[in-house]
């Protein structure tokens, strides 16, 4: 099982980028007051077929051409374990909401530590992405967007120090304003 819920997100945006996506939206909530944790992640890309939603949470079943697929089923595990779990929406051509719930405080449930690492390895590892993040904890809001840093040649040219940098900043800043490191 993965130990950080912020890996969890990450394997998920990597299998939307797979499925063609061009844009990522991460939505993170953290409300005390209702004992709850809410992940989604939605995209753009190419959706599932209704047999392969049926069967995503089966840890022996896999689009990727390996005999397991791990992922998701681990992510609905460690929900489901902390009372919650998964729901996926998806349409074809049009893309896919995972959505993860869990109960806040649940003694089991996994931590969300590194989130600033998660969305740097998503906008640099795939500058031609949009990435759009929004973090909710207890009332307060932070919000990210790749493009805000990125030219138009970021696609095929690479991301130069400078704006990795002020990504790295701005994450940083962000995520510490609204309580998280």
């Amino acid at each position: 099982m993965m130990e950080d819920l912020s890996l969890h997100i990450l394997d998920i945006a990597e299998n939307a980028i797979a499925a063609g996506a061009t844009r990522i939206a991460l939505t993170v909530i953290e409300d005390e007051r209702r004992d709850l944790l809410k992940i989604e992640v939605s995209d753009n890309g190419r959706g599932m077929s209704q047999r392969t939603v049926r069967r995503a949470l089966d840890p022996f079943f896999s689009t990727k051409g390996k005999r397991i697929g791990l992922g998701l089923p681990l992510l609905a595990q460690a929900a489901e374990q902390c009372g919650g779990g998964v729901a996926i929406l998806t349409a074809a051509g049009k893309g896919t909401k995972v959505t993860a719930r869990f109960r806040c405080g649940h003694i089991d449930r996994p931590p969300l530590t590194n989130m600033k690492g998660t969305l740097m390895a998503l906008v640099i590892g795939h500058a031609e992405i949009e990435v759009l993040y929004r973090h909710n904890r207890n009332g307060r809001i932070y919000r990210f967007r790749s493009r805000r840093f990125l030219g138009p040649s970021a696609a095929w040219a690479g991301l130069d120090p400078d704006s990795i940098g002020r990504i790295a900043r701005d994450l940083e800043s962000g995520l510490h304003k609204i309580g998280r490191t």
